[in-house]
């Protein structure tokens, strides 16, 4: 009926006008920090890796830089599936290998681009790294793992916590200048140990 078809307009209009409206609170979202952000990704890189020397020091007079970091590198499980995953993307014929400016290309995408051309030819120069060399997928591991350490570092922001290392490394890195008295290492080994 006309009546029941009025009744029923007015009960519409008093449920919408019922209805509260409401608006998300976008100031109770805390602002984003983005140095807390750099700080928490620059820890993760650092512990990347645990690094490791041998019972005979003397061994190392016998490696480079980068048998070194590949023989005496423990990487963590996640870090080894991203680098797997940017070493395929960058090993687009399938050989098993990179050539430099591939290689570089992985590094910085590894950094989300937070690594400058220079900080990574820096990284190269420092393991003696040919610019002809194959690096396979190991020892890309071994440079990726690397670059994360020393970039750490070097970002470091002021009043940012450093890393700790785990006590294991922690332990064999202690008094590392009376380790190393003796042995009869090149300047580019001394370097990379240092960096760690």
């Amino acid at each position: 009926s006309q009546v029941q078809s009025k009744l029923g307009r007015k009960q519409r209009k008093t449920s919408a006008a019922n209805i509260e409206i409401t608006t998300p609170k976008f100031k109770e979202i805390p602002d984003f920090n983005m140095a807390n952000w750099v700080q928490s990704r620059i820890l993760v890189s650092a512990q990347s890796a645990r690094y490791e020397l041998p019972m005979d020091m003397h061994v190392l007079a016998k490696l480079s830089p980068l048998e070194y970091l590949t023989e005496y590198a423990i990487i963590c499980k996640r870090r080894q599936a991203l680098y797997k995953l940017i070493f395929s993307k960058y090993d687009r014929e399938r050989k098993h290998f990179l050539k430099r400016k591939q290689a570089v290309a992985g590094l910085k995408e590894i950094h989300l681009g937070s690594a400058s051309d220079h900080e990574i030819t820096a990284i190269l120069k420092m393991i003696n790294l040919d610019d002809n060399f194959k690096i396979d997928f190991r020892f890309f591991c071994s440079i990726a793992a690397f670059s994360e350490r020393v970039l750490s570092r070097w970002m470091i922001l002021p009043g940012g916590a450093l890393a700790q290392k785990e006590t294991i490394e922690k332990a064999d890195f202690t008094n590392l200048t009376w380790k190393l008295e003796g042995v009869n290492i090149t300047s580019n080994m001394q370097k990379v140990l240092f960096a760690l």
